[in-house]
């Protein structure tokens, strides 16, 4: 695929097939009815193992929601309680999108083993996912979307790939524990390009 195919896959499917979505009783999560897309969560379980299959993660999905906090409708929530349920998920490899802020406030996530196949982390993916520290992307990906790790507090080391040809803007934003972002080696000039000045002091070939 192209990087600008890749871009233009949807991460959300129109009304009409979500009203033929697929309920995992054992995951309460909800599937596109060909098993492609993991389409939705409901009051999910703190571990979700994702069926072989499913290609993609769609937007939102396993963001934290209002009501997981238990505080009345209207009031204002604190940072501290802004915390999904996840804790854990496994991703079988057919996995290649993960949408728009799908992780997005999984604070208790400590770790994330990312699918072989992956080509795209949606904007916003793993955004305060304040746990998080570390992450490797796998030689597949492609694409790293506007403020994919922000405030990913935790964060201290990332391992990116060869194949990286897009990565948006405040993707490390605010990941004030970030000690070393590993790159291959003889790609310096390369990640130079798609990294902010700020983030090239914590470049180191590998």
């Amino acid at each position: 695929m192209t990087l600008e195919e890749i871009m233009a896959v949807p991460t959300v499917l129109p009304q009409a097939e979500l009203d033929r979505d697929v309920w995992d009783e054992d995951n309460r999560v909800n599937y596109s009815a060909d098993g492609r897309y993991l389409t939705d969560a409901e009051n999910f379980p703190e571990v979700v193992t994702v069926r072989e299959g499913c290609q993609v993660i769609c937007d939102d999905v396993f963001a934290f929601q209002d009501y997981m906090a238990g505080r009345k409708i209207g009031e204002e929530i604190p940072l501290e309680e802004r915390s999904s349920f996840l804790e854990k998920i496994h991703m079988p490899n057919s996995v290649a999108f993960i949408g728009d802020a799908a992780f997005a406030e999984c604070g208790e996530i400590l770790s994330i083993k990312l699918p072989t196949s992956l080509l795209k982390i949606g904007a916003s993916a793993f955004m305060d996912c304040w746990q998080l520290e570390k992450i490797s992307l796998p030689a597949t990906t492609r694409v790293i979307g506007p403020r994919a790790f922000q405030g990913c507090v935790n964060l201290y080391q990332v391992k990116l790939n060869k194949a990286l040809e897009y990565i948006g803007e405040d993707a490390f934003d605010d990941c004030e524990s970030l000690e070393t972002i590993i790159i291959p080696h003889g790609m310096l000039e390369h990640f130079m390009r798609l990294l902010p000045k700020n983030l090239h002091e914590f470049l180191e070939e590998l």
